[in-house]
């Protein structure tokens, strides 16, 4: 068995070694968790124009500070209506983000500013050069690279595009990634279970974590257990998906029959790998698609997707770092279990900032995952004391 490392150096290697994948142009709507195809630069300053950070007075700060006399107001300037230039003794009502009329170099913001009778204003604090005011290109200068190639997009990134007037982006297109499940066994949500069957888990958890990495996917149903139609069905998938992915039926049993398909229309270059859980993992060919066959347990095809899979698609969209943010914390549990595997429990930080793990930690107990909150990494062959430092992967990171 090849080990984790080994493992996702193999699939990032393949990935990386693909034909660069083409670029294709959205509408910034539909630009969240896609790749970036190219650098993307402002084409503006931001801002564009010194404006204010509140609502005050501007003015010049020799006035201000000097002046013997309140000093009467000869423009409201509101955001989105420049003012004219300064008249020389007085001060400007502005409001957040509006324009700094020309002669002023300062902003006092209203709760130190006392206004008369007459209308005019005496502050309580004197006033420095620059205070209160954005000055333009403060933020972004027109020109600079404001995303970088291969970056994954975040709502965040698409606030900052569309800031810089930015409408449209060059994104990579996505894989398309047909998945199956397979067993005799297997009902869908919604039918009758008889004896002996179990309603299908994997399928829709992997089209939706496929779904939530941009991919486009196709849903390629539940294989039977027969050679036959395992075999065409996947021949037929590999002529529209660049990755195959099947939960189930890569063990050695008599009725798993993907494994010899895939040998037969491809290659097989992996079977078994040293994680717990997830060890009948599988990756090959058919043709020119990739193929990945996940275990059957639910909570091992979760494991293998966002801790193989996941960074397999990321690599082959062009991302250069895909390694998940982790931390390293102390442990509130024991694990007097060495494992020839490297194993990752279900688990949470507790309040005082130590990692406790879940009850539950079975491959088939997919309710170990939804009532965690990420991955502690047990490395092979070690056992752990309370207290030991570990590695913390939250789910959040996966996604």
């Amino acid at each position: 068995m090849k080990s984790f490392d080994e493992t996702l150096a193999m699939l990032l290697d393949a990935a990386r070694g693909r034909p660069t994948r083409p670029a294709i142009e959205v509408d910034l709507a539909e630009a969240l968790g896609r790749i970036a195809a190219g650098p993307v630069a402002s084409a503006i300053d931001v801002p564009a124009y010194d404006n204010s950070q509140m609502d005050g007075y501007a003015g010049r700060v020799s006035e201000i500070n000097l002046s013997p006399e309140p000093l009467p107001v000869s423009q409201r300037i509101a955001a989105g209506h420049p003012g004219g230039p300064l008249s020389p003794g007085t001060v400007a009502r502005i409001f957040t983000g509006a324009p700094i009329p020309e002669g002023a170099n300062a902003v006092v913001m209203q709760e130190q500013a006392t206004v008369d009778e007459d209308g005019r204003v005496s502050f309580t604090a004197p006033a420095e050069p620059g205070q209160n005011i954005r000055p333009r290109a403060g933020d972004l200068k027109q020109g600079q690279i404001v995303i970088a190639q291969g970056r994954r997009l975040t709502a965040a990134d698409l606030g900052l595009c569309a800031s810089v007037g930015i409408g449209r982006l060059s994104v990579i297109k996505p894989l398309v990634i047909g998945v199956c499940s397979s067993g005799d066994e297997i009902r869908q949500p919604g039918e009758l279970l008889g004896a002996g069957q179990i309603y299908d888990s994997n399928r829709p958890m992997i089209l939706g974590l496929a779904q939530a990495l941009g991919c486009q996917t196709i849903d390629l149903g539940c294989l039977p257990d027969r050679a036959d139609v395992t075999r065409q069905t996947l021949a037929d998938a590999a002529k529209r998906c660049d990755l195959i992915i099947t939960c189930g039926g890569v063990s050695v049993g008599e009725e798993d029959h993907i494994k010899a398909a895939v040998a037969a229309l491809g290659a097989l270059e992996l079977w078994k790998i040293a994680i717990k859980p997830g060890k009948p993992f599988a990756f090959g060919r058919i043709n020119q698609a990739v193929f990945m066959g996940l275990p059957g347990n639910p909570v091992a095809a979760w494991v293998t997707f966002v801790m193989l899979v996941r960074p397999y698609i990321l690599a082959a969209c062009g991302v250069a770092s895909v390694a998940p943010q982790s931390v390293l914390l102390p442990t509130n549990f024991d694990w007097p279990k060495p494992d020839v595997r490297q194993e990752y429990l279900r688990g949470w930080i507790n309040a005082q900032g130590y990692l406790e793990i879940h009850g539950r930690q079975n491959s088939g107990v997919l309710s170990s995952v939804t009532e965690s909150a990420g991955l502690i990494e047990i490395p092979s062959g070690a056992s752990h004391r309370k207290g030991a430092i570990l590695r913390f992967i939250p789910y959040s990171a996966l996604t």
